[in-house]
């Protein structure tokens, strides 16, 4: 995270390493910017983007004024808009934060990819639609949010919340400052009631004799990815999935797993056939659909597929995509997915960023995401 707002991976007094900010997301909610981003669980607060020189920013200070590395932050100046210094198009763009982050404490301490969505207010037609925070897919638990609003937590509550039992009773990370302003939340975390569906369908990490059993490689609880796009019953051509009866649309996300983590992998007595006969570090994709109001019951799911590489003919990238190929591209190929000896053009890791509708033509929807931590 830019120095300017104080939350820098390092060392602190009386502490151990800080945690730090990561992948960014980008929601749109009610016509506003939001920026989403993980860090002991999951942060966000409001952007504003301008042409550079606009007069709504000229006297807006820096952010770097405010948030200096081992200083406090003078009381009220967490309210206030400020501009960020830009790395980059900054003669064209200028960002700005229209307060400190808030922290969605909704999950615990290890929420992660929290997908933010809206629907409709569906008790007052003219408000705004009410925000939710999609905590996780399987079991599907979702909590309305106030994005622009918080309640403040001491630090000592911080500290028992992220507190992990067999480790020293010390803080001190510059992140508490964020992880003190609690977004404000509506009711209580809704939880689907029905069993989750089967999968659409099977792909061969359901192979009985491949991984019989419990050996099945990718783990049942997928997390976010990207929601939502409205999709009818129709153009998801459910067939004999359970049917929702009281709307004619379901809202559709897309979602990531990952191998179950193996603690024998790396040991030199196990043999190495056996290693080779599993993935490793992989992660596989999938899509799942559910009700568009509380408590937002799972509908429908497929199975896991990978999303691909840069489209290549021979050694040659395709230019049947459009657009420009980064030469950079070929360092994902390496450590495709292998099951059951068999290799697989899927890339190591892929993680869905975005999911929406085309822009000019809605019977389309777009997919942004990225290979091995790559965009």
């Amino acid at each position: 995270m830019d120095v300017q707002l104080d939350l820098q991976r390092r060392t602190t007094v009386g502490s151990s390493l800080s945690p730090t900010f990561m992948d960014y997301r980008i929601f749109v909610l009610n016509g506003r910017i939001y920026l989403h981003a993980n860090g002991e669980t999951v942060h966000v607060t409001q952007l504003s983007l301008s042409m550079s020189g606009s007069d709504d920013l000229k006297r807006t200070r820096y952010c770097d004024s405010i948030y200096i590395i081992g200083e406090d932050v003078p009381d009220g100046d967490m309210e206030k808009p400020c501009r960020m210094k830009s790395l980059y198009g900054g003669d064209k763009l200028e960002v700005a934060i229209g307060s400190q982050f808030r922290t969605i404490w909704s999950g615990g301490a290890y929420g992660k990819n929290y997908a933010l969505f809206s629907i409709p207010n569906r008790t007052h037609p003219n408000a705004p639609d009410s925000i939710y925070a999609e905590i996780d897919i399987f079991p599907h638990h979702v909590h309305q949010i106030l994005p622009d609003e918080h309640n403040m937590i001491s630090r000592h509550q911080v500290f028992e919340r992220v507190w992990k039992p067999g480790t020293r009773k010390r803080r001190n990370f510059p992140i508490d400052i964020v992880n003190e302003r609690e977004m404000k939340t509506v009711g209580n975390v809704t939880e689907n009631r029905e069993d989750i569906p089967l999968p659409s369908f099977f792909n061969i990490d359901a192979h009985q004799d491949w991984f019989p059993g419990s050996d099945a490689p990718f783990k049942e609880k997928p997390h976010g990815g990207a929601c939502c796009v409205s999709f009818s019953k129709d153009e998801l051509n459910l067939g004999g999935t359970r049917q929702n009866h009281d709307e004619s649309n379901l809202l559709v996300g897309i979602g990531h797993t990952k191998v179950t983590w193996k603690p024998w992998y790396g040991k030199d007595n196990v043999p190495q056939e056996q290693k080779d006969r599993v993935p490793h570090t992989h992660y596989v994709t999938l899509f799942y659909a559910f009700d568009p109001y509380p408590p937002f019951e799972i509908r429908a799911r497929s199975g896991y597929f990978c999303l691909g590489h840069v489209p290549m003919i021979g050694d040659k990238f395709s230019s049947t995509e459009g657009g420009k190929f980064n030469p950079h591209s070929i360092l994902t190929h390496n450590r495709n997915l292998t099951q059951n000896f068999e290799n697989f053009d899927c890339p190591q890791m892929s993680f869905v960023n975005s999911f929406i509708e085309k822009a000019d033509d809605s019977s389309k929807t777009a997919i942004g995401y990225g290979l091995n931590d790559c965009t």
